[in-house]
C-alpha cells in the first residue's frame, strides 16, 4: 500500500508585524472601523510583507525553512506544487520559476506545476499530490502555499485589510510502502456556487488589466460582505460524513485544524460536533498570524508539529474557499 506521509513543514512569516491598534488608526483616518470585526474574529496582530517581498521570495523562505528545520535535502524532490490565488506570475509558473530559481539543488524535478482552489488551496494540493504520487513512481513532493494578500487589497476594505495577512507555508510529502494505511486516509470536497460573485481578483477582470482607462482600484481584490454563518453547519455535514465513512466517531479524532478566519466558526463547529473546548482538541492561530488564505492550516499545523506529529495521532483538517467550496481531511501520523 502506498501511503503518502508529511516529512516535515516549513513557514514564513514576514516581519513587518501590524497590531490592532495600527489598522483601528489607519481605519479612523478614514472615516471607517474594523474594530469590532478584528474583535469578533478573535485577531490580535498579523504580518504584511515588506516592498522587496512577493509570492516567489516567500514560498523560497518556507521551503528553506521545512528543509533546514526537519534535515530534508532539495535534490531528493521531484515534484513540486505551488498553490495559491496571488501569484507573482502567470508565465512561468510560480513552481517553475521556484525550481528554476534553485538550479541544481532542485534537478531531479519532473513534475512543476501551480493550482488555484483560493483557500482550499493547499488541503486541496496535498490532495492532488497525495493521488498524484500514489498513481506514479514519484516517492518525495513538495506542496508550497503562499498568500500575498496585502498588495492586492484596498486600503479601505474593513474586511480583507483588516483581518487578512501574508504568508507562506511549505509541506514535505514522502511515499512508504506500508500495508497498514497512514498519512493521508481520505479527503471530501464540496462545492456550492451560491457566492461566485462576491469575491473578485481582479475586479475588473484580467482581460482589462492592461487597459489604462481601468483605475488602479479596479485592479485590485474586490470583497463584497456576505453572510457565512453557514460554515459551521457545512463542515460538521462534512465532517461527520468522512468519520462514516471512515468508521470514526468525532472524539477519535486527536485534533480539529480549521481555517483561521474565524475562532467563533471553529469553536461553534466542535460543538455541533459533541467536542467541548476541555477536550483540548483544537487550537486558534489567527490570533497571531490574521487570516492567511490556503496557508493558515498550515501554518497551525507548524507551529504544534510536536503535538501534533505523534505515531497514531489523527487529524481533520478543514477549510472553506470563495465561492463556495468545502474541503475535509483524514490524516494519521
Amino acid at each position: 500500500m502506498k501511503n503518502i506521509m508529511i516529512d516535515g513543514t516549513g513557514v514564513y512569516i514576514p516581519a513587518n508585524k501590524v497590531y490592532n491598534e495600527q489598522l483601528d488608526e489607519h481605519f479612523e483616518k478614514r472615516g471607517l472601523s474594523a474594530h469590532s470585526l478584528m474583535n469578533h474574529l478573535g485577531r490580535r496582530k498579523r504580518y504584511f510583507i515588506s516592498k522587496d517581498e512577493n509570492t516567489i521570495t516567500m514560498c523560497l523562505e518556507a521551503i528553506n525553512d521545512c528543509m533546514l528545520k526537519n534535515n530534508l535535502v532539495l535534490d531528493e524532490y521531484e515534484m513540486l506544487v505551488v498553490c495559491t490565488d496571488t501569484p507573482e506570475y502567470l508565465f512561468p509558473s510560480n513552481a517553475m520559476k521556484i525550481t528554476g530559481v534553485y538550479g541544481e539543488k532542485l534537478k531531479n524535478i519532473k513534475v512543476a506545476f501551480d493550482l488555484n482552489s483560493n483557500c482550499t488551496g493547499m488541503v486541496q494540493g496535498l490532495d492532488v499530490v497525495t493521488k498524484y504520487m500514489q498513481a506514479s513512481n514519484i516517492s518525495k513532493a513538495l506542496v508550497i502555499g503562499c498568500f500575498c494578500v496585502t498588495p492586492i487589497a484596498l486600503w479601505s476594505d474593513t474586511v480583507v485589510y483588516a483581518t487578512f495577512a501574508d504568508a507562506a507555508a511549505c509541506v514535505a510529502l514522502r511515499m512508504d510502502e506500508n500495508p497498514v494505511k497512514k498519512g493521508f486516509i481520505d479527503t471530501i470536497v464540496s462545492v456550492d456556487a451560491s457566492y461566485h460573485d462576491y469575491i473578485k481578483y481582479p475586479k475588473c477582470g484580467m482581460s482589462k488589466v492592461p487597459l489604462q482607462s481601468i483605475l488602479p482600484n479596479e485592479k485590485r481584490l474586490e470583497w463584497n460582505p456576505f453572510p457565512m454563518d453557514f460554515i459551521p453547519k457545512q463542515w460538521t455535514k462534512a465532517i461527520t460524513q468522512i468519520l462514516d465513512k471512515n468508521s470514526l466517531a468525532a472524539k477519535d479524532i486527536d485534533y480539529y485544524i480549521f481555517s483561521q478566519l474565524s475562532d467563533a466558526y471553529n469553536m461553534e463547529t466542535l460543538r455541533l460536533l459533541g467536542i467541548s473546548e476541555a477536550d483540548n482538541k483544537y487550537y486558534f492561530v489567527g490570533k497571531e498570524y490574521g487570516y492567511t488564505g490556503n496557508t493558515c492550516p498550515i501554518l497551525c499545523l507548524n507551529r504544534l508539529w510536536d503535538i501534533y506529529s505523534k505515531k497514531g495521532t489523527k487529524l481533520i483538517i478543514c477549510t472553506v474557499g470563495a465561492g463556495y467550496s468545502i474541503i475535509v481531511q483524514l490524516y494519521e501520523f
